[in-house]
């Protein structure tokens, strides 16, 4: 019951890519939240995987690039999608406690196939830090992961409704100070 439930689903996802993609936009977002993370690697495989593989293969060909978020641990299932799909980028690649990914050790095994964005973390840098803290945050993720290109500065997921602007704004401006391309 649980498979049929979960070729339902990918029929449905497949149809809404379908429609998608037909609009051209400019990138297709796919969003599993935390729930690929939470399933072990072999339910992912069984039941998700052939639904990722089919959709980021269909915006390839539309020339879309597509990004998957999905918060949680997600070291595993970066390695799955840059070697198994036709993924473009993966976000929020958090990092402990709630994640387990390491930028710079991330960018070096899989950033040669696979754009990675994130990862600030929401609570300790954006929300209750200091713009200091925001900038040194910054600066070390773009020194991990900007070397070659493929990486977007962004937090490890959305901001709390109390994160300071100011540190909002600092992100961006660390991310013209520090991210330039030579």
């Amino acid at each position: 019951m649980l498979a049929e439930l979960f070729e339902k689903q990918a029929e449905y996802e497949v149809r809404k890519v379908q429609m998608a993609l037909q609009v051209k936009p400019d990138f297709l977002m796919i969003g599993a939240s935390g729930l690929w993370t939470l399933s072990s690697p072999s339910v992912f495989r069984r039941f998700s995987l052939p639904a990722l593989q089919n959709v980021t293969q269909m915006a390839k060909q539309a020339g879309i690039p597509s990004f998957l978020h999905s918060c949680g641990k997600e070291r595993e299932l970066a390695g799955i999608c840059a070697n198994e799909t036709d993924l473009s980028c993966i976000n929020p690649l958090e990092i402990p406690p709630m994640g387990d990914c390491d930028l710079a050790e991330v960018k070096k095994s899989l950033g040669h196939r696979l754009a990675l964005m994130g990862n600030l973390h929401t609570t300790d840098i954006m929300l209750r830090g200091t713009p200091e803290m925001v900038e040194e945050a910054s600066r070390k993720a773009i020194e991990d992961a900007a070397a070659g290109g493929g990486f977007i500065l962004s937090t490890g997921d959305q901001c709390g409704r109390d994160t300071p602007d100011e540190n909002l704004h600092t992100m961006a401006r660390a991310a013209e100070k520090y991210g330039k391309y030579g």
